[in-house]
């Protein structure tokens, strides 16, 4: 059997989410044939809303415990925006098993699915300062993977610029993907639409990274394990032999 794991799924708990809770999503990961599924609601610190991690963590203990045991369960988080205050982000990552960081807007912006793209000049000079904030975040380093590197390119492509990170902002990816290498972090192949990964994937590689996980990004329970086989065949042809998995945020390698 081969090793599917998901590492970027969401429920009741995430705001964008549908209200599927852990036993819905663990109920999915097994009838997909998951050999692990790790939860990673929201956790934004440009969100003023609290994080009701305790609530939460005994609903997914309770839900552990009903489980047949199949599918390895893992509790994380998606942590958001960590440049918005990043002693709260040290805060609130202690005691989960994996830590997907992500960036869905830069400081004092809108999240990158709400701004209006004017033009390609537009999208390349907020495609600057993103990567700017990536660095930033890489060299804090409080986090696991990096979700979705992808995310303004898809958001952008939406409003019909066809922009590339790869060749155009090379040494920048370059550099920020040397940081993660040297503290060992890892980017994820995240698969809630279609990819915007052209050469990233080899680049990571070259640049001494290791660490990959793949993602569904579901939002409903159904769509758990959705493109998992997709994205690890993405890895495999990257010139990979492994994916990452994760247990008390301690990275492990599986075959591939």
């Amino acid at each position: 059997m081969p090793f599917l794991a998901d590492y970027h799924t969401h429920t009741l708990f995430s705001p964008d989410a549908e209200q599927d809770g852990f036993q819905e999503l663990f109920a999915s990961a097994e009838k997909s044939g998951l050999s692990e599924l790790c939860v990673t609601d929201h956790c934004d610190m440009g969100d003023d809303r609290v994080f009701p991690a305790e609530e939460r963590r005994r609903l997914f203990d309770e839900a552990r415990a009903g489980c047949n045991g199949k599918t390895k369960v893992l509790l994380g988080i998606e942590l958001g925006d960590p440049l918005y205050n990043l002693a709260r982000a040290d805060a609130v990552t202690a005691g989960y098993d994996f830590i997907l960081g992500s960036l869905h807007m830069m400081r004092g912006e809108t999240d990158f699915y709400w701004l209006e793209y004017t033009s390609e000049e537009h999208c390349r000079r907020i495609l600057g300062q993103y990567l700017s904030e990536l660095r930033e975040m890489a060299e804090w380093g409080g986090f696991d993977v990096l979700g979705h590197i992808d995310y303004p390119l898809r958001q952008m492509k939406k409003s019909g610029y066809q922009v590339a990170l790869l060749p155009q902002y090379e040494e920048e990816v370059r550099e920020i993907f040397t940081i993660f290498a040297q503290k060992g972090l890892g980017i994820e192949v995240n698969l809630r639409a279609e990819p915007v990964l052209d050469g990233i994937l080899p680049l990571f590689k070259e640049c001494g990274g290791e660490v990959i996980t793949v993602g569904s990004d579901a939002h409903c329970a159904a769509d758990v394990g959705r493109g998992i086989l997709t994205g690890i065949e993405m890895v495999r042809v990257s010139g990979f032999e492994y994916i990452a998995a994760f247990d008390k945020r301690k990275v492990r390698y599986e075959k591939i």
